[in-house]
């Protein structure tokens, strides 16, 4: 029987000598070096790039994903509706750079924003994170006032992007904690938004994003839109932008003739207003931000 035993170690501890270090231990609080970018740099100019080497310069074990560079340009709404959709799907410890700053040079705050489900944020304290704080909540906000970790002490800031939000997310990556940065706020920026309601018997909200093929994704959720009592084959009369259209109240695109209007339930639970392979924004005329008001025909 001791034989027996002896023989049972000697042969775990074989295969143990071969497993990969840490096997079986717990796993972490969350990833890490991991840096998320959202911008409206766009893809043409050195910005993108300039960005990236900042934050590998920070830390060289950085891993960089991009959420996009093509917010339209100056569009803070519209990027901090993107910017909360795709942070979701990321995993805690993710640290996410921001920018999209009509206000860039001046002396607006630079924050950083740490969420309930353990995500950094960093960027401009003008409304970006507002999606952001609502969706998955504050635990707390500091305003970057120590520079000297980006390496830019205390000399002049023009171009934030590369100057503070891509060191400093960085170096929270890399471990740093937020308190190093700066003090706690509680006054942080956030965007005045219509919020999504129903009035009367119409439903009224905003247009959050408008997406590569022109669709309009409101900030109505599913959730009124069955309170309105709406389903697939009623038809909706549609105010935005100053124009008025008409539009089948379906499931897909594809249940209306190609270039017809359609209202449905995105991907993430939104009304959606399209034409089937059309834009809609274009005929429209109008961007993240447009007043909406959906009313049974």
């Amino acid at each position: 029987m001791m034989r027996r035993l002896m023989i049972l170690v000697t042969m775990m501890t074989a295969i143990f000598a071969f497993l990969p270090a840490g096997f079986g231990a717990p796993s972490g609080e969350g990833v890490e070096n991991l840096v998320v970018l959202l911008t409206d740099y766009g893809p043409s100019d050195f910005y993108v790039g300039a960005l990236e080497g900042s934050i590998y310069s920070a830390n060289p074990e950085a891993r960089i994903s991009t959420i996009t560079h093509e917010v339209l340009a100056f569009n803070v709404a519209e990027g901090s509706y993107i910017l909360a959709q795709a942070a979701r799907y990321y995993p805690p410890g993710a640290v996410f750079a921001a920018e999209v700053n009509p206000g860039v040079g001046t002396a607006e705050r630079s924050i950083v924003v740490e969420t309930n489900d353990s995500k950094l944020f960093v960027g401009p304290d003008n409304g970006l994170f507002t999606d952001v704080m609502d969706e998955l909540g504050i635990a707390s906000v500091r305003e970057i006032t120590n520079l000297n970790l980006t390496g830019q002490g205390r000399t002049s800031i023009t171009f934030n992007g590369m100057n503070v939000y891509g060191p400093v997310a960085a170096h929270l990556a890399a471990g740093t904690d937020p308190s190093e940065f700066g003090p706690e706020i509680f006054d942080p920026v956030k965007l005045e938004v219509l919020k999504a309601d129903i009035e009367g018997q119409d439903l009224a909200g905003t247009v959050a994003h408008v997406d590569h093929w022109g669709n309009l994704v409101t900030n109505i959720p599913q959730e009124l839109v069955e309170r309105a009592d709406l389903s697939p084959g009623d038809w909706v009369e549609i105010s935005v932008g100053g124009e008025k259209v008409e539009a089948a109240f379906a499931t897909t695109y594809g249940d209306v003739p190609r270039g017809e209007w359609v209202a449905m339930i995105s991907l993430l639970g939104r009304l959606e207003i399209a034409r089937n392979m059309a834009s809609a924004a274009e005929a429209l005329g109008v961007s993240a931000g447009a007043e909406v008001r959906v009313a049974r025909i």
